[in-house]
């Protein structure tokens, strides 16, 4: 198996592709990138920026290159001993007609060789036997009477268009639409339409040539000259427009019905995206035909698999998956972990890294100067201080608002099984209990693959009707009649079938959790907002030393080739914005005191609409926040289009917490009255600016060390480092779209090349030294960045397979993070200071156990350390931060 030293991000789209990526290969490498992980490279929507909405699983995506320039990378890739983790998505596929497969299935619905291959329920009662595609933006009628809904002639085939959505009409229809384009031409084409009919139940291939040889006919002489000039006609008549809609295989309806009503499994709330039947043998062959191919060819080294937790059975797809790539695969799947929660047992290496973060993240957090902040929350918000009370509420009226046609299936899913014994129950109190459960439960999932329950699954089940019990009492009847589901019965069949329904269940709760929790939650409740965090929980603010060294000691011990993140696409904000925001719970009286300050001062500016102040005081400390973590490092308010970002991600934030405004409904007065408001904070001649920028100073000074300490934790402890595009230097960025933006990759290039040429024509000191002086592009985090990964590349086996041992320093817990890696001969020493505001003048040693070495080098500064205890702050009198080998 290859494994990695360090993994780098790319976002392959058509602004950054194939020929783009060759062009920093030499970049990685003396970066000290040993394995590209690409995103999606299948043929997925055009334009797409991320390409998780795929359309044929058997093809490279154009817009990225093609397989023989893949192979020419795989090539350079393969002499550096770079190796590529590529990211697959399992779950889902794009909801339109370029998918292939999805394409048959609206021509020729059940009937279609795909129908099983997508989650779709032919037999739900709002359109039997149909799909639903709910695009509209108005209801049908309305856009039938306007004439937005054509029959149109397409190349060579009749297709119902929507603007520029375009679907194929049913082969049942043909024979009616060309007696009604001209009784002539019926008769004429009757014995060809005839043939279409009979073709189509037959399989692909079978039927794509009889689909062809009719088409052919629709194009030649004259028919096609006819069919245009009676289709002004056609579609000026609505009851034949209608007529014609309801005789396809698919219901086109206003998107709002997908709210209350939906016969497909969709990625979220997403319409477009449509989810897979991946527990089906022949769909999991098919869908990664092409994927393995590429593995065997070389191309691949590696796999990560995107929302595991959508699947119906994760493990036995795992199963499947390593059966297919076999035991040399590097497998990693993305998988958000709760605090306290472990990664099922599966045949992966591990997951994407989101529960590293999160140890990050609470580490560096100061618990005293945070209960000052909950404190001062709970002064300015008392509605919003029960963060365990938000998170159900709030997964609860998702669930209402967003979700209460999966709600609904579930429910009628439940009572088909015929596993309920009380047929008198009423089933909207079974209905409301199975949403309370749902909102009631404590992780993503859980792996339920038989009864009775595994304890680790029992735990969660347990907790989550707890939960449920104590929320809603007076559904004690209808969850005691849930909770009996989830055990087993006498009757094998009865189990079975409960089975079915847990798994289906399972399949939600991920789903509710992401939209409840990281897309509502996240964006309510603001104590800290660096802990508002996918992997994270913002109602733990701050962890001991000692426990995130016994969460490094278990990550070696099970999951030491989990890759270690600390951005993604989809955090919520950068790696540095969020560093700088935990640096305010070292300042938190500071912080108390600028923002009963700029409250003041800024009251004139928040806007009296009819029944609140806008921004409310919750969206108002939100921002101030915001604005501590994304200020440019220049503290010029108009670099990097910083104003324009802010108030694109403010709006975002409004629409995210469904408080003041969302999706579905922008509540426009309220969003301009906040664009206002920021416009006035940010005027040059306004005292916000002169109070916070001093602060801001002092933020980013603290920050920076801390940046490298996360940069160090990520890159030396237990796990894979991944380094997300342009993440090697500053990363200020907000929640995406904003961290997607093109990287500069020529600014990198040439400052990777000056630091490297200045440590190897000076020293590796006077490197150092250039990177301090210009610390304000990001030169200090690139210096750490390369210098750590190039030890790794060198010493993988040590980073790998060594052992984690923390050291405890005198002096109190929250004062430094060391600890050793260490395998056979090869030692590495961590030094890492903490809570800096206090301790950053404070003497300190760090007593060296007995039978380690006493002769280090400093990699950051080649000083050489000869001591059986290290003096932390002589140690870190030039450079912050150290990584010592010993020699």
């Amino acid at each position: 198996m290859t494994i990695p030293s360090a993994a780098y991000r790319v976002q392959l789209n058509s602004t950054f592709n194939f020929s783009d990526l060759a062009g920093i290969i030499d970049y990685l490498d003396s970066l000290g990138i040993t394995a590209v992980y690409a995103s999606p490279l299948l043929q997925a929507s055009k334009g797409s920026q991320h390409n998780y909405d795929i359309n044929n699983p058997n093809l490279i995506n154009e817009e990225l290159g093609t397989e023989e320039e893949l192979a020419a990378i795989s090539a350079e890739l393969r002499k550096r001993g770079i190796g590529w983790v590529q990211d697959i998505v399992p779950n889902h596929m794009n909801f339109d007609i370029h998918n292939v497969w999805l394409r048959d299935v609206f021509e020729r619905g059940i009937n279609s060789s795909y129908a099983g291959y997508f989650d779709i329920d032919w037999e739900h009662p709002f359109s039997p036997g149909k799909l639903m595609i709910p695009f509209l933006g108005e209801p049908l009628k309305d856009l039938v009477r306007d004439q937005k809904i054509n029959l149109a002639l397409v190349d060579d085939s009749l297709f119902i268009t929507y603007y520029d959505k375009h679907y194929p009409v049913a082969p049942e229809c043909y024979q009616a639409i060309l007696t009604q384009v001209d009784p002539a031409l019926g008769r004429e084409l009757e014995a060809e339409t005839a043939s279409l009919l009979a073709n189509r139940d037959r399989n692909m291939a079978a039927w794509q040539r009889a689909k062809s040889a009719f088409t052919s006919r629709l194009v030649k002489g004259n028919v096609r000259n006819r069919i245009m000039e009676a289709l002004p006609r056609l579609n000026a008549d609505e009851s034949f427009i209608h007529a014609v809609l309801q005789a396809q295989h698919y219901v086109l309806c206003y998107h709002e019905v997908s709210n209350t009503q939906i016969n497909y499994r969709r990625f979220f709330n997403v319409n477009s995206l449509i989810c897979l039947r991946m527990e089906e043998q022949k769909v999991f062959d098919d869908y990664h035909e092409y994927i393995h191919s590429l593995y065997l060819k070389g191309y691949i080294t590696g796999l990560r698999i995107d929302h595991v937790d959508g699947l119906k059975d994760p493990k036995q797809y795992i199963d499947r998956l390593r059966s297919l790539f076999g035991k040399d695969c590097y497998i990693i799947v993305e998988k958000i972990l709760d605090i306290k929660e472990d990664l099922p047992e599966m045949d992966i290496q591990g997951t994407s890294g989101y529960e590293f973060l999160s140890y990050v993240n609470q580490v560096v957090t100061d618990r005293r100067g945070s209960e000052k902040l909950l404190k001062l929350y709970g002064e300015l918000v008392p509605e919003f201080s029960n963060y365990e009370a938000i998170v159900f509420e709030k997964k609860f009226s998702f669930l209402g608002k967003y979700f209460n046609g999966e709600w609904d299936n579930l429910l009628r899913l439940l009572l088909s099984l015929d596993i309920i014994k009380d047929e008198e129950i009423r089933t909207t109190r079974l209905k409301k209990a199975i949403g309370v459960l749902m909102a009631a439960f404590p992780v993503y999932r859980a792996y339920i693959d038989s009864l009775p329950l595994h304890p680790h699954d029992r735990a969660f089940v347990d907790q989550a009707f707890e939960k449920a019990f104590q929320a809603n009492p007076e559904l004690d009847y209808e969850l005691k009649v849930l909770q009996e589901v989830f055990q087993k019965d006498a009757d094998e069949v009865v189990t079975a079938n409960r089975l079915v329904f847990i798994r289906r269940l399972m399949q939600f709760t991920g789903p509710l959790a992401a939209k409840g929790v990281e897309d509502t939650t996240f964006f309510l409740y603001n104590p800290l907002i660096s802990h508002n965090e996918v992997g994270d929980q913002p109602c733990v603010l701050g962890i001991p030393v000692r426990e995130f060294h016994d969460k490094m000691i278990i990550r070696q011990q099970r999951n030491p080739l989990s890759f270690n993140c600390t951005s993604t696409h989809d955090t919520k904000r950068g790696e540095d914005n969020r560093m700088r925001i935990n640096i305010i719970s070292e300042l938190a009286d500071e912080w108390r005191t600028l923002v009963e300050f700029w409250q003041r001062v800024n009251e004139p500016f928040r806007k009296q609409l009819r029944d609140v102040k806008a921004p409310i005081v919750n969206d108002e400390y939100y921002l101030y926040q915001t604005l501590v973590g994304g200020f440019p490092e220049t503290l010029q308010r108009d670099d990097d289009d910083f104003m324009e970002r802010t108030r694109t991600f403010f709006i975002k934030v409004l629409r995210e917490s469904k408080l003041m405004s969302d999706y579905i409904a922008p509540n426009a007065e309220y969003e301009a009255a906040s664009m206002e408001f920021i416009n006035h904070l940010l005027e040059p001649s306004h005292q916000y600016l002169p109070s916070i920028l001093p602060f801001l100073k002092k933020i980013i000074r603290y920050a920076n060390t801390y940046i490298m300490l996360q940069t160090i934790l990520k890159t030396t402890a237990p796990g894979i480092p991944e380094i997300y595009r342009g993440c090697e230097l500053w990363d200020l960025s907000y929640v995406d779209p904003d961290n997607r933006r093109p990287v500069d990759y020529q600014r990198r290039i040439r400052l990777l090349a000056e630091l490297n040429r200045m440590e190897e024509e000076e020293g590796v000191d006077k490197a150092l030294e250039f990177a301090v002086n210009h610390s304000d592009i990001g030169a200090e985090k690139m210096f750490v960045t390369k210098e750590i990964l190039n030890l790794r590349k060198q010493n993988n086996e040590l980073f790998i397979y060594g052992d984690y041992v923390p050291l405890y320093p005198e002096g109190g817990d929250r004062v430094v993070i060391a600890y050793f890696r260490h395998y056979k001969n090869d030692w590495v020493l961590v030094v890492l200071p903490l809570g800096i505001v206090e301790n950053s003048h404070k003497p300190l040693s760090l007593p060296l156990p007995p039978g380690v070495p006493t002769t280090w080098t400093n990699i950051f500064t080649n000083e050489v350390v000869n001591a059986d205890q290290i003096e932390v702050h002589q140690l870190l009198r030039k450079f912050p931060v150290a990584v010592l080998k010993n020699t």
